[in-house]
């Protein structure tokens, strides 16, 4: 392709502006295919931009932190694939990275207010099933004193539930922000504030390489990059930045339309603080339809108790304006499901927006023909399956940039420094010395943190729930 005349005069070899792969998009799902790429090939040049002041803002940043084992992917499914790989190495990876976890499993708990078809025994088998067809071969069925031995906080109207013991608890903000101090680690390059313009951007056959335009200048980073791939890992954005960079196309092997539309899904949240008589281990879940997962009840690491997400279609891509009206139904769940919470014990609530699509399913498509890789519809099981999308985009970079990557790098450096994240309490002490800023350091990087979880936490200065 002949570049726009308004670009001729940029150097399209610069060395110092050349990566071999680019990612577009700091949320959990971008930083997870950085990390991946660079400690799988240390040599490789790597740099991830994020059009917000701050990394893992957008769905990232407003999670419920809980690892689950891919009950409601469809069987089949690439999201039910990437999970059950990611589930397998989210523990080592903790213990590596110093981030605090929970291993507790969770309950799938029928309550005499669901509607459910056939026998309250026979949709308990079914989600029993639906847990061994995913892997999590140690499901299984209690009854209702089974429920209450486990968690005594529970209202007594229970009726049974299924315990899936593979499901993890972590810290959202932490766990997620550890795959950029390890992608940096690894030399990759992280830039924030860098709005990428899709218009502006273009793909040039003769040089087999991506030009990417930045929308606005900003100090101390740069405003062109160069890269052999370019991945799109754009959240709730990710159709809109494959068609309007379809634009640039002037070739029939050029970018096609992206092939889904994304459909933002608002989740809203509203958070307690825990009490002897709300304590739960446990996330306590309603049986999944085809639409949803539910609202579910858990307690974070930091002794709150969290009532979310609700589930309701938008068509805004950024309204997360907090709802009265759902603020009340979120209450009277907490009530039914824990009878002994409180207004008194409120601290606060959040909403996050999720980015599905008109598939029930991960979109994630390589176009050889100009090294472009779209990661789209990243529903909510992102976090967990983050690591697991990791390594099956790291198999499509592999495949475009050739042979020579295969066999010519080493598998992770040996002989590095640790870079494990620094103690909780080191970074509580941090976190509140900065004030308004909620910042902390990691190994010479600042980051703010993003996730209300996180923050809900730190900011009440609790120690780690046992």
């Amino acid at each position: 392709m002949v570049p726009p005349s308004s670009m001729s005069d940029m150097s399209h070899s610069n060395g110092d502006s050349l990566f071999d792969v680019v990612v577009v998009g700091g949320g959990v799902v971008g930083l997870a295919i950085v990390k991946t790429l660079v400690c799988n090939l240390p040599h490789l040049r790597v740099a991830c931009v994020e059009a917000r002041h701050h990394l893992l803002t957008c769905a990232s940043g407003s999670n419920s932190g809980i690892a689950c084992t891919g009950v409601d992917a469809p069987l089949g499914s690439l999201e039910r694939a990437c999970i059950r790989d990611s589930i397998s190495t989210i523990r080592p990876f903790c213990r590596e990275m110093n981030i605090p976890f929970r291993e507790c499993g969770s309950l799938v708990c029928l309550w005499p207010w669901d509607e459910c078809c056939g026998s309250q025994e026979e949709k308990l088998r079914e989600v029993a099933m639906e847990s061994w067809d995913a892997g999590d071969t140690h499901a299984r069925i209690l009854n209702h004193d089974q429920l209450l031995e486990l968690e005594p906080a529970l209202s007594k109207e229970v009726i049974g539930g299924v315990h899936i013991p593979g499901e993890i608890m972590l810290d959202p903000w932490l766990f997620s922000i550890a795959f950029a101090v390890q992608a940096r680690h690894y030399d990759a390059e992280i830039y924030t504030n860098w709005e990428y313009d899709p218009k502006r951007s273009y793909w040039d056959d003769s040089l087999r390489q991506w030009t990417l335009r930045r929308k606005s200048n900003y100090p101390n980073s740069p405003d062109l990059l160069n890269a052999k791939v370019l991945i799109n890992a754009c959240g709730i954005y990710s159709d809109q930045v494959q068609s309007n960079t379809s634009l640039n196309q002037t070739t029939d092997s050029g970018l096609p339309t992206s092939p889904f539309e994304a459909r933002p899904r608002r989740g809203q949240y509203y958070v307690y603080s825990q009490t002897s008589n709300t304590k739960l281990v446990r996330p306590i879940q309603p049986v999944p339809t085809q639409y949803s997962k539910g609202i579910f009840v858990f307690s974070s690491l930091y002794d709150q108790i969290v009532v979310g997400p609700t589930a309701l279609d938008q068509t805004s891509r950024d309204d997360t304006t907090i709802h009265g009206e759902v603020r009340e139904t979120l209450r009277s769940h907490a009530h039914r499901i824990l009878p002994q919470s409180s207004e008194e014990q409120f601290i606060g609530e959040y909403v996050g927006i999720r980015p599905g699509t008109s598939r029930r399913d991960y979109q994630i498509s390589s176009y050889p023909t100009t090294n472009w890789i779209t990661v789209g519809g990243i529903r909510s099981t992102g976090l967990t399956a983050s690591m697991g999308i990791g390594r099956f985009v790291f198999r499509l970079v592999i495949a475009l940039l050739g042979e020579k990557y295969q066999t010519s790098q080493e598998v992770v450096a040996s002989g590095r420094a640790p870079c494990a994240i620094p103690s909780i309490q080191s970074l509580v002490e941090e976190f509140h010395a900065s004030g308004e800023e909620e910042v902390v350091t990691i190994h010479g990087h600042k980051y703010k943190v993003t996730h209300p979880i996180t923050r809900f936490g730190w900011k009440a200065r609790t120690g780690l729930a046992a």
